[in-house]
Parts: C-alpha cells; sequence; structure tokens
C-alpha cells in the first residue's frame, strides 16, 4: 500500500488524553483484546510453538494496534458514483458502529499515514519483529472448521465477518526480549505534524460540553508554527465535530448544539 494511504483510529476520552499528554500511540498485549477470539480460531499458540521463529514466545509476546481504513465495500452499490459518495459520508461523519464500539462516552477519530506509523514504528521497535496488513474476514460458520493459513502469523489478521464495518488495518509486535509491561508506547512526536484531521465523536444531547472541552483541546493543537492560521492543515480543516446527529458550529468556544 503506498505510504500516504489514510489511516484512521478511533479513541476513547482517556485514550485521546494520554496521546495529547504524553505523544505516545500505545501497543497492547492481544490478550487484553475484547474480542476472545482473536488468534485462538487456529490455536495461535499452540502453532507458534512448533513454528521456530516463535517457538520461546508465549501469550504475552504478541502486542497489537488496530487502525481503520475507512472503506467500504464496492460490490455494495449499483454505481460507482454511489460508493464515492459513501467512502465521502463515511470519512465526513464517521462511522456510526465504531463510535458507538470505542466512543460511547466521547472521543476522537485520529487520521494519519501509513508512512507516518511505519516511520514511528521502525524508531521505536529496534529489538522487535514487526508485522502489518490489513485484516482478512471470514464468515462466522468457518470459525468451527480448520484453514490453512499462509504462516502462524497471518492468523493474527483474520477476524469474524460480524467486525468487518472496522475495515482494519494491524501492526503485531513481537520484542525479542520479554518485557515487563502490559504496552509499548511508541512516541509520535509533534501530535501536528502526526496527525493530519481530528474528528470528535458526535455531540449527545446530556454531555454537549464533553464535545465542546474536546474541540477546544484539539484546536490547540494546530497552534503550530508550521500552521497558516488556528485549527488548519494543508488547507482543510483539522478539527471538526462529526455531523452525524446534527450539525455543529466550529466556532472556536461556541457550539450551536440544539
Amino acid at each position: 500500500m503506498p505510504e500516504d494511504t489514510p489511516l484512521y483510529k478511533y479513541l476513547p476520552i482517556e485514550s485521546f488524553l494520554y496521546l495529547y499528554e504524553f505523544n505516545r500511540i500505545n501497543f497492547t498485549r492481544i490478550t487484553s483484546w475484547p474480542d476472545a477470539y482473536e488468534g485462538a480460531r487456529y490455536e495461535f499458540l499452540k502453532k507458534a510453538k512448533k513454528d521456530k521463529q516463535f517457538s520461546e514466545k508465549g501469550k504475552n509476546d504478541f502486542f497489537g494496534s488496530c487502525w481503520s481504513l475507512q472503506t467500504e465495500e464496492i460490490c455494495l452499490y449499483d454505481r460507482s458514483e454511489d460508493h464515492e459518495m459513501a467512502l465521502k459520508e463515511l470519512r465526513k461523519n464517521g462511522s456510526a458502529s465504531m463510535w458507538d464500539s470505542y466512543c460511547r462516552n466521547g472521543g476522537v477519530r485520529i487520521k494519519t499515514t501509513l508512512g507516518k506509523l511505519n516511520k514511528i514504528i521502525t524508531n521505536g521497535t529496534n529489538d522487535a519483529q514487526v508485522y502489518r496488513g490489513k485484516v482478512y474476514y471470514e464468515p462466522v460458520n468457518s470459525w468451527n472448521k480448520t484453514i490453512k493459513t499462509y504462516d502462524v502469523v497471518s492468523a493474527l489478521f483474520m477476524k469474524r465477518i460480524s467486525f468487518r464495518h472496522e475495515a482494519e488495518y494491524r501492526y503485531i509486535i513481537v520484542p525479542n526480549s520479554p518485557i515487563e509491561e502490559s504496552i509499548i508506547p511508541l512516541k509520535t512526536g509533534n501530535l501536528y505534524d502526526f496527525i493530519d484531521e481530528i474528528l470528535v465523536a458526535p455531540a449527545i444531547p446530556s454531555k454537549k460540553w464533553v464535545s465542546r472541552t474536546i474541540y477546544n483541546i484539539c484546536v490547540g493543537i494546530s497552534c503550530h508554527p508550521d500552521c497558516h492560521g488556528i485549527n488548519h492543515k494543508n488547507g482543510n480543516q483539522f478539527c471538526r465535530v462529526s455531523p452525524l446527529y446534527g450539525v455543529i458550529s466550529g466556532t472556536v468556544g461556541y457550539y450551536d448544539m440544539g
């Protein structure tokens, strides 16, 4: 995939504030992920033990970070024009399913590029093996059968069809030496350089102040020497509030949230 391929990540409030405060993206142990079927479908660790490359690895030696391509299957549309309109809407508003899954109490969707992520991973993982790629989605019935994969790691890039809306692009890090921590934090550098766009979760009527506060924080990130005007980057608005549930004013300090 080209280095300028956009990648998106939905972050709940706590994760966004961690990124804002420490300028770090966390890779977490895959054993801590909520979907208990991650890797288990192929009895991943049993196969890994038989592989010379992973024979000395345990369940806590695999860390991952999940991103979204925010794509839509073209086969769902009769016309290419309709497919393009669907993509525009998805990228403008964000995914309702993803907002509900990851930002139910507020949060953001950040946008960066494949090249930028590859760079920070290369700079921060000298003593590790790194795997990356698109996730493949399988029909649920096949999860009770044995399907051969290209290699052991391929099992970590497969999910059930129920998660297809995530259009996931995944990174897996396997440290060469065991680590005690449950996360691997990688430095992003300046957030304005790393992030190309921030979309704030749609405002919930009972928590309008959450969207307002996050928006103001994000606009503050754009106060950068290379920024030609606050809240702009590359000729576009740097931070917006998702209009999924209604139009919201982009004026700093004031929101017409109904």
